[in-house]
């Protein structure tokens, strides 16, 4: 199961997890004389971490209340995101939270995307 602090948000519905690739930040450089160019290594950059889920519950307000509880991370703060098959990703900032508007089928049921930046 999927978590943000230890805190089970996302237990009513099924997520999924795609971390993208580390980037590191470089620049090149040329000097007279040199024959080729000077390449200065920057550091290693974050990265976008994008989850996918759905929120689901008996009632309409109790989906509201569980993007209520969402939205009460999103502080720009560091958190700990650990996934379904125990992967810990750790400094990780909300960047976006984007749920979309609650719909009823069997019970009440909200898709959303969540957008992550991983810090080295």
């Amino acid at each position: 199961m999927t978590t943000l602090d230890g805190q089970q948000l996302f237990a009513s519905g099924p997520c999924r997890l795609t971390a993208g690739p580390w980037r590191r930040a470089t620049q090149r450089r040329g000097l007279a004389g040199l024959d080729g160019e000077y390449l200065l290594d920057l550091g290693r950059r974050g990265r976008e971490i994008v989850q996918a889920g759905r929120l689901q519950a008996a009632t309409a307000a109790e989906v509201l209340a569980a993007v209520a509880q969402i939205e009460a991370v999103d502080d720009g703060g560091e958190h700990t995101l650990t996934d379904t098959h125990g992967r810990v990703f750790t400094r990780v900032v909300i960047e976006s939270f984007e749920p979309d508007t609650p719909q009823s089928g069997r019970g009440w049921w909200c898709d959303y995307t969540l957008r992550y930046r991983q810090l080295p």
